[in-house]
């Protein structure tokens, strides 16, 4: 699949710089594309939900940048998003996602806002991104993946139930730099971090 040129140019940079990632995040990302393969191999595919406390910022972005990494290695991955609390879609990753190049768009108002995202023009995902809790019956309810991106959720989550495994990758929360002169810059590099780690992982399965 070709991504949109912007979103294809992010996607090299960041194979380029799998070398900037920490031995020891290497042996957690690893462990990540170990338990994938081993779910493709048991159930032919593998289920991944990627939870956080609120399902706002982080976990959205791990299930976006895993499905972007799943078609760019052709893997039968399938990704979902949940949190341990339901909020809202944040609006400044909205915008972050879409300063990155991915298409974006609303489907659903209200105080909870559906979105589809699109990483190319054949792409025919129609996946719908809001938030929700990660039981929501919107996901799987057993044999998938959990990953743990937000260190409340890893601490207030020892055991998720139904899944297959459970991964412990936590990234800062973008959030402190709302409505300061850093916002963007930081949404920016809570994006890069976490698709250059999506993109490593898929590309060790």
């Amino acid at each position: 699949m070709k991504f949109y040129p912007q979103l294809q140019q992010l996607v090299q940079e960041l194979e380029q710089d799998f070398t900037s990632i920490s031995e020891e995040r290497k042996t957690d990302l690893n462990l990540f594309a170990e338990k994938i393969k081993e779910s493709i191999q048991q159930f032919d595919k593998a289920k991944v939900i990627v939870i956080c406390t609120h399902n706002s910022r982080r976990s959205h972005l791990g299930q976006v940048w895993l499905r972007l990494a799943a078609e760019k290695y052709n893997l039968p991955i399938e990704t979902f998003s949940g949190g341990t609390e339901a909020t809202v879609f944040h609006p400044n990753m909205i915008e972050a996602l879409k300063a990155a190049g991915f298409q974006v768009e609303k489907m659903e108002d209200g105080e909870n806002p559906r979105y589809q995202i699109n990483i190319s023009e054949e792409d025919k995902n129609q996946e719908q991104l809001f938030s929700k809790v990660y039981s929501d019956e919107y996901n799987p309810q057993e044999n998938f993946i959990a990953v743990m991106v937000c260190t409340e959720a890893d601490g207030g989550c020892p055991f998720v139930a139904g899944s297959v495994a459970r991964i412990s990758l936590p990234y800062q929360d973008p959030k402190y730099a709302d409505g300061t002169s850093e916002e963007k810059e930081a949404y920016q590099k809570n994006l890069k971090e976490i698709g250059r780690e999506m993109l490593y992982a898929a590309a060790q399965v």
